[in-house]
């Protein structure tokens, strides 16, 4: 049993493949996509680019939010992008996480012109992707002032906002406007971010609980190679800034 015990060890030191659980959104650039079955995007081209470094190989494997989320917890991949300490807290709470940051985000409402600027009270139903929980909105869904209507795709959470089926649609502002602007192709967006509605702002980040090195190890990388980063969020026309 010991000799058994020993080679594992040995194993798990010399693992150069890992795997990733991503999500399977369709339309979520400049962060991924799944486009024909290969997921990319620019987190996966800075996760790539660590990987190269290291001589390591990522394998992606995307599935629906709350599933990627049980399969990390249960161990059933390596590794978790994107990932927050705050989100899904209770079902991590037993695991020992290390956390490296990636990307920035930030998550608000996005609401109708007419609309802009008249704040929480005007929110009587919220759109969200499906699989989202919108934290800064979890008080006033307990009071039951607020409905929460779930989305399966970006493109019908869209529809439902112009449409005025939703009040608002709670989303990631940079994805939001990358899919008016490069997927729609509109000049002149017809919904805006109001950033006086609460949301959420903080970093996707790269995690595990089985290959915390790995986790370091990337840490590291993303300290060390900045300029290289920069270029890559320069092609996706990633910005840094929350003002969208």
């Amino acid at each position: 049993m010991a000799g058994l015990l020993v080679i594992g060890a040995v194993q798990a030191a010399d693992k150069k493949t890992f795997s990733i659980g991503v999500e399977d959104y369709k339309n979520w650039l400049p962060y991924s996509e799944v486009r024909n079955g290969v997921y990319g995007g620019l987190g996966r081209d800075i996760l790539d680019a660590f990987a190269r470094q290291m001589g390591y190989t990522f394998t992606y494997e995307y599935y629906p939010l709350k599933r990627r989320d049980r399969l990390f917890v249960d161990g059933q991949v390596d590794l978790s992008f994107p990932d927050n300490p705050n989100w899904v807290v209770e079902m991590k709470k037993e695991l020992k996480i290390s956390y490296a940051p990636v990307l920035e985000f930030t998550d608000g409402v996005l609401v109708r012109p007419e609309n802009m600027g008249k704040g929480v009270g005007r929110l009587k139903t919220l759109g969200i992707p499906l699989g989202f929980t919108p934290y800064p909105y979890q008080q006033l869904m307990s009071a039951g002032s607020l409905r929460i209507e779930e989305t399966a795709d970006y493109d019908a959470l869209y529809e439902k906002l112009i449409m005025r089926r939703v009040d608002g649609a709670y989303m990631n502002t940079r994805i939001a406007r990358h899919y008016w602007t490069k997927i729609r192709k509109l000049p002149q967006v017809p919904v805006s971010y109001d950033p006086d509605l609460p949301h959420a702002s903080g970093q996707w980040y790269l995690s595990s609980h089985k290959y915390p090195k790995v986790v370091e190890e990337f840490r590291r990388f993303m300290q060390t190679n900045k300029a290289e980063v920069e270029e890559l969020k320069k092609k996706y026309n990633f910005v840094s800034s929350d003002d969208q």
